[in-house]
């Protein structure tokens, strides 16, 4: 006979040699004790955990000619058919390799032919969730209303594939993945019946790496078998799977435990060299991390802790090097370095760098302690009551010499234009311009932190042009908001005048607040009524004189004009958007002005409130 390996030498034949399914095996030969066996079954799980083996298992308890019976006896001829895989009223189909809806067809069509020997016809499918949709189509009439005789099995991994509609009509049992250590368990069974000479620490080795599949843990048994010589040595599986040692990961943890990041990266070096899987090594180095925190809960936590009890014991002496604060500090990197390595193209970086952050790392202290410490400072710390000091206000500037006193050349002017009072928008009686006036006496402040010095300069013009306004000084006092509309006066200006400081303006206003510069770029001004300069506004800008209405905005305007004429001015903003015919002419830039334009400059500013009407 050829050799069979051991997955197959040692597959379950009864019920009770299933391993880890107790409820399923429990639920299944009852219901065969009863007469209770459903005519669909649908057996879902991870790979190697006894889907396909429990399902031959009910097909001999179904068939056995001592049944129907929840132990087979293995001997008659039946049961020796179904164990040998040649009955012929036992169909396994790969849904695979067969999920089409031709063999689905081919299927229904033998569903209506008795069995040849045993009670039942059973059909096994695997990885059912294989087939296509139109397959499972096909099999929904059938699998809904089977023959008498004939009992469905479905095996699956993926039992979220499988339509609604087959679940509803199958029983559905979920396998779990086996414990590591009942596996181990087996192993040491299949170990001793094949005598071979295997320790613990390899037996958790070979279940750590199987991840709950007995199968994949009885083959890689198998092939270190072939490996040894009647012996199996931890370095053999390590050697066999790429994997890293406990050594390895305990000698790391003594180094990180010293903060010695030299032989730290000396250790990941030799496991580079060594030729290990970079991905499994950090998973190992998370899973050490993961034990030590469980370790720290108490004497229940031996439970939660898997190995041998020399590696349990090793663990514990770190239990005392790292504070809990520390532990999840470094499962955090090493999480992030877990999902990180799959895509790097330099993994052996991230791993230096995340241990020598863990080598690194500073003293963590619990949050209660700090929150601790934080109340009993909030005590000592004084409370007032009141409403707090105002500081002092800041130093005014004084106020430097107007640009034509200071010899600057005059820039190109903004657009302006004539336009009569009574087609402006919301100047109506002139009551308007005199809230206005009444406006004028705003002292600006120097705001807090660093500003450009042409800011500076803007805010302390400004404030002490309000301050030494010709006006206020031939007065003799001050005028608040609150004072009535007549009793604040404005300087005679002109729009030439206004038209030459246009740039400057616009520099000084957009300096201090670049929003109310913006906006300002959009107006034009139309007029000159009683040293009050109206700013116009198309009337799809709007929401532009609304906001340069607002105090803050035009105050600032109204100061810094002032500051560049040299006399104090007000500002008002209006939209034009009732102009109708009326023509607002502007003035051409004073490079284009015709010859003369100075003598009309001079006559402008002798006769006080006129404008150019026309030039020829």
């Amino acid at each position: 006979m050829s050799y069979l390996v051991f997955a197959r030498k040692f597959r379950p034949q009864t019920f009770d040699d299933v391993i880890g399914q107790e409820p399923i095996v429990t639920t299944l030969k009852n219901a065969i004790l009863k007469n209770r066996v459903a005519q669909s079954f649908l057996f879902t799980g991870s790979r190697g955990v006894g889907k396909t083996s429990t399902a031959r298992i009910l097909a001999k308890a179904l068939n056995c000619e001592k049944g129907p019976t929840p132990t087979p006896c293995n001997q008659c001829s039946i049961c020796e058919e179904i164990t040998e895989g040649s009955s012929l009223d036992i169909l396994e189909i790969d849904g695979a390799s067969n999920r089409g809806i031709d063999e689905i067809r081919a299927l229904r069509d033998g569903v209506k032919f008795k069995p040849t020997r045993g009670r039942y016809k059973i059909y096994i499918i695997d990885e059912v969730h294989m087939l296509t949709g139109e397959a499972f189509n096909a099999l929904l009439k059938t699998l809904e209303e089977p023959p008498e005789h004939v009992k469905f099995i479905f095996a699956t991994t993926e039992a979220h594939k499988v339509p609604l509609t087959i679940l509803s009509r199958c029983q559905r049992y979920n396998f779990r993945r086996i414990p590591a250590a009942l596996m181990i368990q087996t192993l040491r069974e299949v170990a001793n019946k094949e005598k071979l000479k295997v320790k613990d620490d390899v037996l958790f080795l070979i279940a750590k790496h199987s991840e709950g599949s007995l199968r994949d843990g009885e083959s890689l048994l198998d092939q270190l078998a072939s490996y040894g010589d009647g012996e199996v040595a931890a370095e053999d599986v390590a050697f066999t799977l790429g994997l890293t040692g406990d050594d390895v990961y305990f000698l790391l943890l003594g180094a990180l435990k010293a903060r010695d990041g030299k032989k730290v990266l000396a250790t990941v070096g030799k496991v580079i060299e060594a030729g290990k899987d970079l991905v499994q090594f950090s998973r190992g180095l998370l899973e050490i991390f993961r034990d030590l925190l469980v370790s720290q809960v108490g004497k229940p936590s031996d439970e939660l802790v898997e190995g041998t009890a020399e590696r349990i014991a090793e663990i514990k002496q770190f239990q005392s090097a790292f504070s809990p604060e520390e532990l999840l500090f470094s499962v955090t990197l090493l999480q992030q370095l877990l999902r990180e390595i799959r895509w790097s193209s330099t993994p052996r970086f991230l791993i230096e760098m995340c241990l020598l952050k863990i080598t690194n790392r500073s003293n963590l202290r619990p949050l209660d302690d700090i929150l601790k410490e934080l109340k009993s400072l909030e005590k000592t710390i004084p409370q007032k009551s009141g409403a707090p000091e105002r500081g002092p206000r800041p130093t005014e500037a004084r106020l430097p010499a107007p640009p034509a006193e200071r010899g600057e050349p005059a820039r190109q002017g903004p657009r302006t234009g004539s336009l009569s009072p009574t087609h402006l928008k919301s100047i109506e009686g002139g009551s308007d311009l005199k809230a206005a006036a009444d406006q004028d006496d705003v002292k600006v402040s120097q705001p807090r932190g660093k500003k450009e010095d042409l800011t500076g300069q803007i805010l302390g013009e400004t404030a002490s042009m309000v301050q030494h306004s010709p006006s206020q000084v031939a007065g003799g006092a001050r005028t608040d908001d609150t004072s009535t509309s007549g009793s604040q006066k404005f300087d005679t200006v002109t729009l030439n005048e206004v038209g030459r400081v246009w740039p400057d303006l616009l520099e000084r206003v957009k300096a201090v607040k670049m929003s109310c510069g913006t906006f300002l770029a959009e107006a034009e001004a139309v007029d000159v009524m009683e040293g009050i300069v109206v700013f116009g506004l198309p009337g799809e800008f709007k929401f532009h004189q609304e906001a340069l209405e607002k105090q803050d905005n035009r105050e600032l305007v109204r100061l810094t004009l002032s500051s560049l004429l040299g006399r104090n001015v007000g500002v008002s903003f209006v939209v034009t958007e009732a102009i109708g015919d009326v023509e607002v002419k502007k003035p051409k830039p004073e490079s284009a002005n015709p010859k003369g334009s100075e003598i009309i400059s001079s006559a402008l500013d002798i006769f006080e409130g006129s404008r150019i009407v026309r030039l020829e």
